[in-house]
């Protein structure tokens, strides 16, 4: 990567990391809350449906946010998931499908799971200190194995969703990304949330050699962001973002 594509970057990164992105990003959904219990499940779900054209991820971002209400904790801890059971179908021959390829009974397993963290953890970053993995996504990877969506352990993923929530609650600039886990994961140590568009504007920029948006694509890719923005690659997918717009 040549030094004229680096200051791009850079200036691209500037350009898009404000709080006037936050409107029409999934990131709009935690911004919503400040106890940090709140913001993390509601972080965490909506990466979990991240998945298809952004409208119809806000869209049901929306109405999920909608049953949750003014506190995802508190209507987690207090069996607001038994309000799942009035929207699946009542005939078993018929899938009731909540979002895409999930149904009604996958979010009742995540919301179930993340019930009993917090049963027993203050927060989920503190569940996630528990964890003996030392990278922060296979550390959620198996916090969360078995959930329909949960990439398996030392597969070949990219783990976009993961590290997109991962990077929400991580960055430390405060400005789109929250930075309210401050102990079991650094900036340095996450890796870019890499989905089929964004590995093909990195092949367009060199940032990877390999034939597909896998894990060791992933790496790679944050690998060379790391050398335009030391210590935060993330902050590249700002800039990602940025060159696809501008071109």
């Amino acid at each position: 990567m040549d030094e004229q594509i680096r200051r791009q970057l850079r200036r691209w990164a500037e350009q898009y990391n404000t709080k006037s992105f936050i409107k029409d990003d999934p990131v709009q959904f935690p911004h919503r809350y400040k106890m940090k219990q709140d913001v993390e499940i509601s972080a965490f779900l909506t990466a979990w449906i991240s998945y298809g054209r952004r409208p119809n991820i806000l869209k049901k971002a929306e109405e999920l946010h909608q049953i949750m209400g003014a506190s995802p904790y508190n209507w987690l801890m207090n069996n607001g998931i038994n309000s799942f059971s009035s929207y699946k179908t009542k005939d078993p021959s018929i899938r009731d499908t909540f979002y895409r390829f999930y149904t009604y009974s996958d979010l009742e397993s995540l919301c179930v799971r993340l019930k009993e963290i917090y049963q027993i953890h203050e927060s989920l970053e503190d569940a996630l200190a528990t964890v003996p993995y030392s990278e922060p996504i296979r550390k959620m990877q198996e916090l969360f194995s078995g959930i329909n969506g949960i990439p398996v352990v030392n597969g070949n993923s990219a783990c976009k969703r993961l590290a997109m929530f991962l990077r929400w609650m991580v960055r430390q600039d405060e400005i789109v990304d929250f930075g309210i886990w401050k102990s079991v994961v650094k900036p340095c140590q996450l890796l870019i949330p890499l989905d089929t568009h964004v590995y093909q504007i990195s092949m367009e920029l060199g940032l990877t050699s390999q034939k597909t948006a896998s894990m060791k694509a992933a790496r790679e890719i944050t690998e060379a962001l790391d050398k335009v923005f030391p210590g935060d690659p993330c902050l590249g997918d700002f800039a990602l973002f940025g060159y696809d717009i501008n071109k």
